[in-house]
């Protein structure tokens, strides 16, 4: 990646709006225990969509996906990728004080970093999971605001990291009519101040045509912890 996924041509989140797909309220299924606050991200000056966003190189994505989830099922039942490091590192199981959704479960780690554990063997996901892994105290967010956050991105099947705002040091705004349909569906309702996690279905992501040279495998689900610093 040349630029982050939120910026430019290389968009990950800012593209064409993924197809429509089937949503489920994992914000009441997914299991939530509390998770120490992440480092206050500071705001940037309000940018304009996609273009004026920070250009910085997002962490490489494995090559050879496929190859990596097989070397890692044979090690251990779970992996675990950091947020700012992309560091991928078996697990017997995932932090009991995560926030689970089926297979994923999303931690704040103790020096506050995020950190996204995946089953080896997870399925994709047919419908659009939410939880919130802390429950901000501000305003919520509603259809057409413009939010800045932190993020990070891991794919379910590649199980690496492919875009990480807090890798970049830098939070991220964008319009939320302009990012795709599991982040606008995902993120509406969400408090400032607040991370949730959220796992996306291709459907609701990038389909069968993600962004060349993003990392992302076709049809693939995407989890993120996003975490949301202010609204406007």
């Amino acid at each position: 990646m040349k630029k982050p996924l939120l910026a430019a041509t290389a968009v990950v989140l800012i593209l064409s709006v993924a197809a429509c797909g089937k949503q489920t309220d994992d914000r009441v299924s997914g299991s939530s225990a509390p998770a120490a606050s992440a480092p206050a991200a500071s705001a940037p000056a309000a940018s304009a969509p996609a273009a004026s966003a920070p250009a910085a190189s997002a962490p490489a994505a494995s090559a050879n996906p496929s190859a990596v989830q097989s070397s890692l099922a044979a090690l251990a039942p779970f992996v675990t990728v950091d947020c700012t490091s992309g560091q991928v590192r078996k697990t017997d199981q995932p932090s009991p004080n995560g926030t689970t959704i089926g297979s994923v479960t999303g931690v704040i780690q103790p020096n506050g970093a995020p950190a996204i554990t995946v089953a080896t063997d997870a399925v994709p996901a047919t419908e659009l999971g939410v939880a919130d892994m802390t429950e901000g105290s501000g305003a919520a967010v509603k259809a057409g605001d413009t939010l800045t956050v932190n993020y990070c991105g891991v794919g379910l099947g590649g199980k690496a990291l492919f875009d990480s705002s807090y890798s970049r040091g830098t939070p991220a705004t964008f319009p939320l009519d302009g990012v795709i349909a599991g982040w606008q569906q995902g993120l509406v309702g969400m408090k400032e101040g607040g991370t949730r996690l959220l796992v996306i279905p291709g459907a609701l992501a990038y389909g069968a045509n993600p962004p060349g040279g993003s990392g992302i495998q076709p049809d693939e689900t995407l989890i993120f912890i996003v975490e949301l610093a202010k609204i406007g």
